[in-house]
This record gives C-alpha cells, structure tokens and sequence, in this order.
C-alpha cells in the first residue's frame, strides 16, 4: 500500500511540473511581423505597429516552439528566407501571411532556394509567393527543407503557398532542381523525416525542374538494383495532397524513399514542358506501399515514358486508384523495373483513361505480381494508342493480370508484346469497338457496346459521370470477384466482397440514359485522313479528294484490292448496311457488302462512274458479335472510291403477319385475336370483333430517327374505319385511317425523340360492331 501511495505521488509530481513546462513553452511563444515597407529591423517586431522590415532580420533569430512569423500580404521581398530553430510536439513554429491583399512574395532571385530550412523540425510554412528567378538557369529551387545527420525529423507541413517562376535547370537528379523539395543528405547519422505534410499547394507556372518531390540519398537496397552499402530509410507519414502543379519542366510528383505515403486528390497539368529526359506525372520512386489516389493528370508531352502515372522501380505494394489521365502524350501508366531491380504486387484498379496516347499501359521488365482491375479506358476514332506494349528492361513482365477492365475503343493501334510476357492473365474484359493485331484472347471477353454513359465526355477528375454505366449494360454484374478489392468504385459506389462485380471502374446498378446505338462503322466517312481500322488489302489507302462528302475517301488503286473492318452487332438481329462508292470504269464493278455474320456473305455491286449507294440487309447468326463490313473491287486495273458507310439497325415487328396463329407479343384490349381466315397473306389475320377494339405491341426503335409503319387492314362496314398508328415515340400520335371493305396500305412516318428507345404500335377500330382485319404489319428506317 505504501508503495502504491507512493507512486501516485511521484506521479502527480510529474504531471505538475509537465504542466509548468508547457504552460512554460505556451507563454512563451509569439508573433513576429514582417513588413518590407512600414517596417524597421530596429524594431521588437512583436506587434504590427512595430514590425521587422528584412528577411536578413528574420534570418539572424532563432525561433521557439510555438512563435509565429508573419509576413505582411502585399509586400515582397528578394532574396532567401532562412529563420533558425525548431518547435516542438504540439507547437510547431510557423510562417504565415497577415493583413490583405496579395500574398506575401519572396523571389530568391538565384538563390540556391528561396524558403529554406536546415536540420529543423516541427515547422509550418503557409501562404505565401515564391519565385526564384534572376533571369540565368542554374540548380535553383522554391522551397527546400534538408536534413543532414540530423536523425529523424518530425512535422515539416508545407500549406497553401503558390510557388512559380523557378528558373532552375533540367537537370534529372535527386539533387536537381524543383519547386518543393524536401531531402535527406547523406551523411554519419542515418536521417529521415516523419510527418511530412503538402498540402493545398499551387507550384507553377515555369517551374523547373520537378514539381513536388520528396527524397533521400539513404535509397541502397537491392529492391532498386543498388549493389553498393545497403542503407535504405525511408520517410514515413508523408502526404503529399490538394497540390495544382501545372507546367514543370519535368515531373510533376515524386515521393522518393517513402514507406506508407499517401498521394491523393492533387492535379498535374502539363509534366515534361522543357526536359528531353523521361518524366510522367505523378509517381514513386524506391517507397513501399505507397497509395496514389483521386488524381488528375494530363498534359504530359513526351513519349521517353510521359505517362500520367507511374509505379516504377524500388517498390512493394504500390496502389494506384481512383486516377483519372488524359491526354498524355505516353500514356496513362509504366510499369517497369531494369533486371535486378524490384517491382513487386502493384495494383492498378478504378481508374480511368481518356485520350491517352502512344500506350494506355506500359509494361517494360520483369516485374512481378501485378493486378490491373476494374479500369475502364476510351480512344476515339482514329486514334492509333496502343491497348498494352510490354517491352524488355533486362527482362519482359514476369507476372500480370487484367480483370474486369472495359477497353472502348473507337480507335487503337496494336496490342505490343503481350506474347513476350510470362505469367499474362487476361479475363472478363470488354473490349468494344475496333479488334486490332495482337489482342489477347480472353475466356470471357466481352465485345458488346459497355453502355457507357457518354464515353469521352470527361473535363476533370470529378466531371466524369460519361464512364458511369447505363441501365441494362453488359458489363454490370459481369466481372470476376477479386479479393482485398478495395470495397468501392471510382465514384463511391460499394464494391461488393461475394457479388461478382461491374466490369470497368463504375460499380452502381446504372444510370438512366439513351442506350448507344448497337453498331457503329467507326471512320466510316473517311475524315480521320487515315485508312484505320479499316485494314488494307492489297490497293487500299485513303486519299484527300474524290470523297462523295468532306474531304476524304477510299481509294482502291487497281484492282483486285479491298478494306475491311471489323463492327460489333447484336445476335439475331437485322441490319442494313449503307454506302456509297464509284468506279472510274464502268466495266470493272465496286461491290459493297458483309460477311462471317452468321449468314451468307451479301454485296451491293456499283459500275456506275459517279457516286451511287448501294445498301446490303443482314441478320445476324444466334451467336453472333461480329462482322465484317468491306469495299471491294474484284478485278481490273481501273481505280475505285468508296465513301459514307453507315449500319443501322433494322426495325422490327414480332409476329406481324400473325402466322405463329397466336397474338403475342401483341397485346388485346376488349375486341382482338388471330383468325385463321380473312388473312391478306398466309393464314391468318388479326381480327377486331366489333368496336371499340385493338392490338398493340411496344417495339425497339433508335432515338432520334425516322420510320414509316406500313400495314394492311380492312372493315366489314366503311362507315366504321379501322386505323394503322403509332405513340408514345417521342411525339403525337399519328395513325392511317382505312375504311375500304378490300385489304388497302396504310402508312405513317414519324421521328423518334431524343431519349426514346421505345414506341407503341397499333390497330385500333374506335367504334361500331362490324368486324374489322389487318395483316402485313413492317416498320421501315
């Protein structure tokens, strides 16, 4: 009991004089002001009304936990802000703005940096405007933070500034030159840094040579190929998130011998401006577990890498997640590692690419464990960016896999490599839209049109709801189950950990919307200037002039020749193809046509010299997903032009001669049924027995076109007329009216609305109690 009675003594004792002493360091900090106009270094600078004047003031102290420097806003300053010191846990020093205004400005005018600190802790640097540029390039950075055998180092938050103009070189080097840097030297003392925060940051514009980076020379390990004296520490508790880093010479974010950092919710816009060496936009280097996650990066002009992301060498476990890159000249990600190097169990999952060029995934050495899931990417017509290029770095790809990602692909080039890869496994993808060389097979590939809200139609990471699924697409409910899938989508949305998931980086039940049209001829006029994809054979090429339309067409030089291309259909379902060609003999014939449907192969044949349309209907096989559309000029030496090709589908109506001897799909109301008597054609007609009476069926139809319903009906009395119509399209109702007692046609034309799929067709006999027929029903586009 004494001891006990003891205890509580000593403990009380100590968390008395623990409180002395921070009542000690609280009531000793303060605020210092800083004025460039109204100020005086003679002053105390404690108060506004007596502030500093000079950064060389500032300098000369040593601060304390807890004190404040304030800069007044609208002022400037030229030269190197340096303040000594460090604060404590719980009271970091800060530098900060005061008053109105513009923010404080600091141009270190070719300094080595312009905000610097050295072996320091426990700071806070806020809201200020720094440039660093005396009109030479040198090694010249904005703001740098360095610890030299100074151990670990906590708390260094760097919030809120806008640092541009920094005219440094583009030097590529850990040492090299930025506008926030915070880095590690080598020394007797293994340092680090704990507790990096950057945040809310504007670098740029004409900042050189990195945007952001982070990074240590304690980097030798083998996970990098480093050969010499092991020393890896890594930083750790670095976020780095909130920055805009636009138009940087190199890269734009970098944390460099990390473990555990978070990149997140941070813009690049435009990486690799005025450096020949490879870039890309935000990645890591030699860091373990680093998670990159709600960026944006676009902009990247180079293809010596110039990918929006990257998960490069030196790592364990890096996530790269809910990105979206666009525009980038390499690219949306690398994935690589020299042989002897490490990249080991990367992740790349929910993201997605617009517009990407020259690759949308780079994979080059031999990296192992990789998953790629649930993203979804879109090229545009014409477009020539290879899907994958898996290349070799002392090594190819030694283990990879693709699930669930939804490639839409108006254009592409060729898939690069993917043979060259050990462990490549490649399933429940969609792939829609052009099938170019090299693609990979895929045991439960999907080709059909995804549904995409409105692929391409992305402006910023969070304007981007055209990658959402519509309503009833393939791709929902369709993709492989993965583990440890990181429980949500791009947009929120629970990703479920026994339900088989969306295919793509969208995982809700769908979104409301005009469903795509099942078929599209993609360069089917020929603008894009080039023959892709459409493929050549033999005479094929596209040339500027003798187009029917614009500026371009197909030219067959000669003969035989062809161009062919692959388009994604719907199964059991009819089509008419449409185009328009001319030969310059009429002797030697142009054909028009389709083939590996399902069905025979079908060809228009044109010998006209001037432009004439040839049109080919089809329907597709039971199984069908695919086929071949082409221009064809068999023999002869004479050249030939094809021009405007276009597929729609044709409309249909179920059972509309009512031979199955049954009114489905057709639905009564009061008076209908099938007679097996009065038929126009075949045996049997739709009969309405006495009025009021009719048959109705809702059909498929294509938003935003045109059709005319045709039929065939007759009325036992002509007093009583019966009537052909249609509604709930898009507009009012229209009908035909018949009263002859023989079969006559009747027909109307209407135009579908913007957002209707849909239209209700009828024959309707308002009045009266005689009987009325009708046979022969088609719809026609």
């Amino acid at each position: 009991m004494k001891n006990t009675i003891m205890r509580s003594f000593y403990l009380t004792v100590l968390l008395f004089m623990f409180g002395i002493v921070f009542f000690a360091v609280s009531t000793m900090a303060a605020n210092y002001y800083v004025d460039a106009t109204a100020g005086s270094d003679s002053n105390n600078g404690t108060s506004t009304a007596s502030p500093w004047k000079t950064l060389t003031k500032v300098n000369s102290m040593t601060f304390q936990p807890g004190d404040t420097i304030f800069l007044k806003k609208g002022e400037a300053w030229t030269g190197r802000l340096w303040p000594k010191g460090s604060g404590s846990q719980g009271a970091p020093i800060t530098i900060d703005a005061y008053g109105t205004g513009n923010a404080p400005h600091i141009n270190g005018n070719g300094q080595e940096s312009a905000v610097y600190l050295y072996n320091q802790q426990y700071w806070e640097i806020k809201n200020l405007e720094i440039t660093n540029n005396n009109g030479t390039s040198s090694r010249r950075l904005g703001i740098y933070v360095v610890n030299e055998d100074a151990g670990t180092l906590e708390h260094i938050h760097i919030v809120g500034n806008n640092v541009h103009d920094v005219y440094g070189d583009n030097v590529k080097d850990g040492n090299g030159s930025g506008g926030i840097k915070i880095r590690t030297i080598a020394g007797n003392v293994k340092s680090n840094y704990n507790g990096i925060l950057i945040d809310g940051n504007v670098v740029g514009p004409r900042v050189d040579r990195t945007g952001i980076d982070v990074n240590s020379d304690y980097w030798c390990r083998p996970d990098s190929g480093c050969t010499g004296t092991y020393n890896w520490y890594p930083s750790t508790d670095v976020m780095i998130q909130n920055n805009y880093v636009a138009d940087v010479g190199g890269d734009g974010i970098v944390p460099m011998a990390t473990l555990g950092a978070i990149v997140q919710y941070n813009t690049v816009n435009g990486f690799n401006m005025r450096s020949g060496t490879p870039n890309a936009g935000i990645w890591a280097w030699n860091a373990d577990h680093t998670v990159i996650q709600y960026n944006e990066a676009f902009n990247g002009h180079t293809t010596r890498d110039g990918q929006g992301f990257d998960i490069d060498y030196g790592q364990t476990g890096t996530i790269v997640q809910y990105n979206y890159s666009h525009d980038n000249d390499g690219g949306f990600i690398l994935i690589c590692q020299p042989g002897g190097a490490k990249n080991d169990g990367g992740i790349v999952r929910y993201n997605i690419s617009q517009n990407d060029y020259e690759r949308v995934f780079h994979l080059i050495g031999p990296t192992t464990n990789t998953q790629v899931y649930n993203n979804t990417i879109y090229l545009p017509a014409g477009s020539t960016t290879q899907p994958i290029n898996v290349g070799s770095w002392g090594g190819y790809t030694q283990s990879i896999s693709f699930y669930n990602n939804i490639w839409h692909l108006d254009g592409a080039g060729s898939w690069l490599g993917i043979a060259n890869a050990g462990t490549f496994n490649f399933n429940y993808n969609t792939i829609y839209g052009v099938h170019t060389a090299g693609e990979p097979a895929d045991p439960n590939k999907l080709t059909a049109n995804p549904w995409l809200a409105g692929p391409g139609t992305g402006t910023n990471r969070t304007a981007v709801d055209g990658y959402k699924l519509l309503t009833g697409s393939p791709a929902i409910g369709t993709g492989m189950l993965v583990s440890n899938n990181g429980g949500k989508d791009y947009w929120g949305n629970t990703v479920s950990s026994s339900a088989a998931p969306n295919r793509g980086a969208y995982n809700g039940s769908g979104v409301q919307g005009t469903p795509p049209s099942p078929l599209i001829v993609h360069n089917g006029g020929f603008e894009t200037g080039a023959l892709g994809p459409w493929g050549n054979w033999n005479t094929a090429s596209v040339v500027a002039g003798n187009a029917r339309s614009g500026s371009y067409a197909l030219q067959l030089a000669g003969g035989p020749g062809s161009s062919e291309q692959v388009v994604q259909v719907q199964p059991n379902t009819t089509y008419t193809l449409s185009g328009y060609a001319r030969t310059t003999n009429s002797s030697e014939q142009v054909r028009i046509g389709v083939k590996n449907y399902g069905g025979t192969e079908t060809y228009a044949v044109i010998t006209s010299t001037s432009y004439t349309k040839g049109t080919v209907t089809f329907t597709t096989g039971a199984s069908h997903t695919t086929a071949t559309i082409y221009v064809y000029k068999p023999s002869g030496a004479a050249y030939a032009y094809g021009d405007d090709l276009s597929i729609a589908t044709t409309a249909s109506i179920s059972n509309s001669g009512f031979e199955s001897g049954t009114l489905s799909p057709w639905t009564n109301w009061n008076t209908a049924s099938v007679a097996a008597n009065n038929a126009r054609s075949g045996s049997y007609a739709l009969r309405l027995a006495g009025g009021p009476g009719s048959a109705e069926q809702v059909i498929p139809l294509q938003p935003s076109t045109t059709y005319t319903l045709s039929g065939y009906a007759k009325t036992a009395t002509a007093s009583q007329p019966v009537r052909i119509g249609v509604k709930n399209y898009g507009g009012a109702e229209v009908y035909a009216v018949i009263s002859s007692t023989s079969y006559t046609q009747g027909s109307v034309t209407f135009t579908t609305g913007s957002s209707n799929t849909t239209a209700t067709i009828y024959v309707f006999k308002p009045s009266g109690s005689s009987d009325a027929y009708s046979d022969d029903l088609t719809i026609t586009q």
